[in-house]
């Protein structure tokens, strides 16, 4: 009888730990998966752009070099991040249930890229195939980079005040240099990222220049720390969406521009929102507001990023 209960048992447990491979197994995923990421970058000496992707817990390869098409050379790994940490410390930026996130920093080599510095030209990429230190060869669908030729410079802003907040919320304060009349606020990749992102425009000029104090040091308005808390719906200003233009402005006379971007997204954001139209003398000009939002991600999270790029359920 004894017997008999110690074969149940051990039944039981073969059961058990054939059901816990299965569903562990059910999680991994058959290679790295590479998230989506929206960049804007312009040719000068140094050019970095870092890709993050997903791994399983247990695999150790890493990035060997990139091939992205239309560059002749190989693209190298910058650093890894993690030169400065002990030998012991895990390599990875976020853990999850089975997966860790990664990422990989890559300089683009400059003199061979398609596009030529100080042009008027846009290189853009949305693939890459990544060489794996294991000999695995992913090509990874990356969202999508646009490379300038030239940065756009502009003397029309001076940049007064910038914030940015754990709400994925992002405010830039301007004050034009002279009369100039805004013809345009867009954001980049919009039919990839245009729910994704939202921008409103506030004009009160008696608010704004109460900023103007923070160039000697005194403290912040307490509207401007009250709205820091605010949710989207609150904050004041019209969205960009709107029909707001055209926007004139006066020598010395501010604009803010909030920006809000999606929480629950997937993607990472490097890029500006584009400033565009003309000075009282009829001369065009365009300025960037740089913003970079990285996205929160969690387990439920890189499950539906694994499902939409792996496939599955």
């Amino acid at each position: 009888m004894k017997e008999k209960y110690l074969w149940i048992g051990l039944l039981i447990v073969v059961v058990s730990w054939a059901g816990n491979y299965l569903f562990w197994q059910s999680k991994q995923i058959d290679q790295p998966i590479f998230l989506d990421h929206y960049y804007e970058t312009y040719l000068q000496d140094d050019n970095y752009l870092t890709f993050h992707y997903l791994t399983n817990k247990h695999d150790q390869s890493k990035v060997s070099y990139a091939v992205v098409d239309g560059v002749d050379v190989e693209l190298y790994p910058a650093s890894d991040g993690f030169s400065m940490r002990t030998s012991n410390v895990p390599k990875f930026e976020q853990e999850f249930s089975h997966q860790h996130l990664k990422s990989v920093r890559l300089k683009l080599p400059t003199p061979f890229l398609p596009i030529e510095q100080d042009s008027e030209d846009v290189w853009s990429f949305e693939e890459i195939s990544f060489i794996f230190s294991n000999g695995e060869e992913v090509n990874a669908d990356i969202g999508k980079v646009n490379v300038y030729g030239t940065l756009p410079g502009s003397d029309i802003f001076e940049t007064r005040v910038s914030s940015s907040s754990n709400h994925h919320r992002s405010d830039k304060t301007l004050v034009a240099a002279k009369p100039v009349t805004i013809e345009s606020i867009t954001v980049p990749f919009a039919e990839q990222i245009d729910h994704d992102v939202d921008v409103k425009v506030m004009l009160d000029q008696e608010k704004l220049k109460e900023l103007e104090a923070l160039k000697d040091g005194a403290n912040p308005p307490i509207w401007f720390e009250e709205e820091r808390n605010l949710e989207w719906s609150e904050i004041k200003g019209v969205s960009i969406k709107e029909e707001i233009f055209p926007i004139t402005l006066d020598q010395n006379d501010w604009i803010q521009l909030s920006m809000q971007f999606n929480p629950d997204r997937k993607s990472f954001f490097e890029f500006g929102v584009s400033i565009s139209g003309t000075t009282d003398g009829g001369d065009p000009f365009l300025r960037k507001a740089p913003i970079i939002d990285h996205p929160y991600l969690t387990d439920q999270i890189v499950s539906g990023i694994i499902t939409e790029k792996q496939g599955g359920t």
